[in-house]
């Protein structure tokens, strides 16, 4: 198999406890020697800090090298690589998709091999658990100001105005909010949401002057729930 080594280095009040690009490489050329790859390509990003894979040309370019060769992209350890988890996954996936692997030594993850891809796959759950809980919680806090009346941008939802008396506060727009009630109450019928929006077109109700979209009667729906 052919290999690509990245390493990165970001100095700290003590330097001496971090492993250095150098001797990230040692590492890294042992385990590549133990395993019979041929080294095509190292890469380091040095004196830099965990900054976005974006931000790091050492790492767009091992990353660029092993999708191209299909290589195996050797890393000391995810701490090198990105700055979390999420970041870690996309990376991950990206190599994937391409056909290539990443294997990182200090948490012994292989995805050349059956368990290494389990591992990952793992991760990437539990990822997408802690992004959907953010999610929900975001949304609870929204909706709780939301009923309290308390604005959340400077466009307002639809079936509410600022309150002239209070710009940090909402009123109910009347003709809106009859709108939203026909609208669930076609909901309640039966009709899916391109339908609500092709009846509320024929009728001339407009949205605000524009015409409705699926994804804001989603929302409105969602809202009134």
């Amino acid at each position: 198999m052919k290999a690509i080594i990245y390493t990165r280095f970001s100095p700290r009040r003590n330097a001496d406890q971090c492993e250095s690009c150098q001797t990230q490489f040692d590492y890294a050329r042992k385990y590549c020697s133990l395993q019979t790859m041929d080294i095509i390509g190292e890469y380091k990003d040095e004196a830099m800090s965990g900054a976005s894979a974006a931000n790091r040309p050492g790492l767009q370019a091992a990353l660029a090298h092993a999708c191209n060769s299909k290589a195996v992209l050797v890393v000391y350890s995810l701490s090198r690589l990105a700055r979390n988890t999420k970041e870690a996954i996309e990376i991950s996936e990206r190599l994937d998709k391409a056909g290539a692997d990443l294997v990182s030594l200090h948490e012994k993850i292989d995805t050349t091999t059956a368990m290494g891809r389990f591992v990952f796959k793992l991760l990437a759950a539990l990822a997408e658990l802690e992004r959907e809980q953010i999610a929900e919680r975001t949304q609870e806090a929204m909706l709780r100001h939301q009923a309290a009346g308390k604005r959340m941008s400077d466009r307002t939802p639809y079936g509410w105005l600022r309150d002239p008396d209070n710009h940090t506060r909402l009123v109910a727009d009347t003709a809106e909010q009859a709108n939203i009630e026909y609208i669930i109450s076609l909901r309640n019928k039966g009709y899916g949401l391109r339908q609500i929006c092709r009846k509320l077109q024929t009728e001339q109700i407009l949205c605000r002057n524009n015409k409705w979209h699926h994804g804001t009667i989603k929302r409105i729906i969602q809202r009134q729930k």
